[in-house]
């Protein structure tokens, strides 16, 4: 187990909460893309709230966005085709994917594993490294917030659920294309693919969670 992430999840845990296992990992090739709902409008920050305060009320109207305008029917037609001809592209994309390394979720947007993803997709700030912790209570998913001038990962809470809502983790990569690879299966029989980051780490992981085989 990686010292250094194991310190850093040891401050999130509650009074009397034991640490059992930790894995650095990210999504397994193959993961269904963002979906459009998910997507939310950019939010201004503090500053830049502060600062269009203070400017004169016609830089502030002339800086507000312009509502959006109806689109043509021309434009309906060419938006549909480009969206078509995206979706056609994402399937081909993702058809290559699952031959490859196996399919990467098994589950709705509703399911536990539909509900990671969502969360991994929303967070504020995009996040690839990820840290899953397994405790006696819970299990936790923090991802890498560093900046990037920091050297070290620096890990924050993401998403968690009670230790009941998993039913196992399966670490049985097929082949080269999918050594690292592991699947976090949940209570509601829906599972995520991740892979971790140091490839040899993923079967050890599952067995000091009493998931492992």
């Amino acid at each position: 187990m990686n010292k250094e992430c194991r310190a850093q999840v040891e401050p999130h845990l509650q009074a009397g909460e034991q640490l059992i296992a930790v894995c650095e990992c990210g999504l397994a090739p193959g993961m269904p893309g963002h979906p459009l709902w998910l997507v939310r409008p950019r939010q201004e920050s503090d500053l830049e709230r502060r600062i269009k305060a203070r400017l004169p009320g016609p830089v502030q109207r002339f800086l507000e966005p312009s509502p959006p305008k109806p689109p043509s029917r021309t434009g309906r037609v060419v938006d549909a085709v480009d969206d078509r001809m995206e979706r056609v592209e994402r399937a081909i994309d993702n058809g290559l994917y699952r031959a490859m390394h196996g399919k990467a979720l098994h589950g709705g947007w509703d399911s536990q594993a539909g509900k990671f993803l969502a969360a991994y997709y929303t967070t504020p700030k995009i996040v690839v490294q990820l840290a899953l912790a397994f405790t006696d209570r819970r299990v936790l998913v923090l991802g890498d917030r560093a900046k990037l001038w920091q050297l070290n990962r620096v890990y924050e809470p993401q998403w968690e659920m009670p230790r009941a809502a998993v039913a196992g983790i399966r670490a049985n990569p097929k082949g080269i294309v999918q050594r690292g690879r592991f699947e976090l299966v949940f209570a509601d029989g829906s599972w995520i693919a991740l892979t971790a980051s140091v490839l040899t780490h993923a079967e050890p992981f599952a067995a000091r969670t009493g998931f492992g085989g």
